[in-house]
């Protein structure tokens, strides 16, 4: 039985974790942070960590049974491997980044939830780290444990987050390529990952 100190610990941890990596939030972070400043990235980074903390709870509520699911039923998987897929090609097609637009809060939120639904990495991570945690821990879902867990979520994504908006005034010399071909970086990082999946699948 996992006591608050340790629920809230290991939600940060896990999803300091998963939130290092670079991927879609994190590159786009990255590009506004540099371009606009901290303000309109954090306005992405909130938005993502909703979604994260979604993700994480609903892993943490069903013990791993959706990712049994999905792994068992080829034809969900194809289901979902086509939403990045087709969002993938989308940032691909669109091509440079508009240096001009600029995200008002609402945009900065609702983008940065956009990003993280349609990073497919991110949600099977949440399956297998709360599949894993189901293994070491007897894990009572009461409401505490489920606020407990939301928290330390919305924390470490926020934290990992914070620190890519902050790294990005340090190296802003080597992001001009980043800044130019943001959603192309993007298009290919989801059709990329989108082939890693396909390959699991069909073996």
């Amino acid at each position: 039985m996992m006591n608050p100190i340790v629920t809230m610990v290991s939600a940060i941890f896990i999803t300091i974790i998963g939130a290092l990596p670079f991927g879609l939030v994190n590159l786009s972070v990255l590009d506004i942070s540099y371009r606009r400043g901290q303000g309109e990235a954090m306005n992405i980074s909130r938005g993502a960590a909703a979604v994260e903390v979604t993700y994480g709870l609903a892993a943490l509520v069903t013990g791993g049974l959706i990712g049994q699911f999905i792994k068992n039923n080829h034809v969900v998987q194809f289901l979902v491997l086509s939403v990045p897929a087709l969002a993938g090609l989308f940032f691909l097609l669109k091509g440079k980044q508009n240096q001009s637009v600029e995200l008002g809060n609402s945009q900065g939120f609702l983008k940065g939830m956009l990003l993280n639904l349609i990073s497919l990495q991110v949600l099977l991570y949440w399956l297998f780290a709360m599949t894993y945690l189901h293994t070491l821990w007897e894990i009572d879902n009461n409401v505490l444990t489920i606020t407990l867990f939301a928290i330390g979520i919305w924390l470490g994504k926020m934290g990992v987050l914070r620190l890519y908006a902050i790294l990005s005034k340090k190296i802003s010399g080597r992001l001009g390529f980043l800044s130019k071909n943001i959603n192309r970086i993007i298009g290919v990082v989801l059709l990329l990952t989108v082939v890693v999946q396909l390959i699991r699948v069909c073996q």
